[in-house]
């Protein structure tokens, strides 16, 4: 039975290593770094509506599997409406992701993402919430998120990137006007980038 277990045990880890060097053979996009535009929609979960926004991100690509990306944007114009009045807000997030890459083929690898960003957040209060005392005011807020995306590289230094990102972003708590508002946003966006 022991002699069993060892030959399903090596068949086992055998068959995955080759099917993992198969599935690196698959990759186009290995061991370089690039960097180029991103364009992307978001809606916060209580914003009244969502807004375009664009940015620049960077990717790292170790190896075939994994990846890093880096990027900063620009989300500007959601709007809240809280109580009478109403609150928009901008965004500066510089963010960094961890990707995980299954390439199927040389130009289809499908990816899972997680990561943290830091996100520079602008309020500015209608008037009617100024005539009440309330002030524009900015800060910073922790964020993170998770979310699965394509590769589609193009060559082996070009390829267009989209994915599906969920944030969890919600505003310091001392800030009284906003207690149960969700900052929280439903993200998609697209990039292409240059590697070298």
């Amino acid at each position: 039975m022991k002699k069993l277990t060892l030959l399903l045990a090596f068949c086992l880890i055998t068959s995955s290593t080759l099917f993992a060097q198969s599935l690196s053979d698959n990759a186009t996009i290995s061991d370089t770094f690039g960097f180029g535009p991103k364009l992307g929609y978001y809606q916060a979960v209580d914003a009244d509506e969502g807004n375009f926004f664009g940015g620049v991100q960077m990717r790292l690509r170790p190896g075939a599997y994994f990846g890093i990306e880096g990027s900063v944007e620009y989300r500007g114009g959601q709007t809240y409406g809280i109580s009478d009045f109403t609150v928009k807000t901008s965004f500066l997030p510089v963010t960094a992701s961890m990707l995980f890459f299954l390439p199927v083929s040389e130009n289809f690898a499908p990816y899972a993402l997680a990561g943290i960003g830091a996100y520079y957040t602008r309020y500015n209060y209608s008037d009617s919430a100024e005539a009440l005392g309330f002030s524009d005011t900015s800060d910073f807020n922790l964020g993170y998120h998770f979310g699965a995306g394509i590769e589609l590289p193009i060559s082996e230094t070009l390829a267009f990137n989209a994915d599906y990102r969920y944030l969890f972003l919600n505003p310091n708590t001392n800030e009284e006007s906003f207690e149960g508002a969700d900052f929280n946003s439903n993200i998609i966006s697209a990039g292409l980038t240059f590697y070298f």
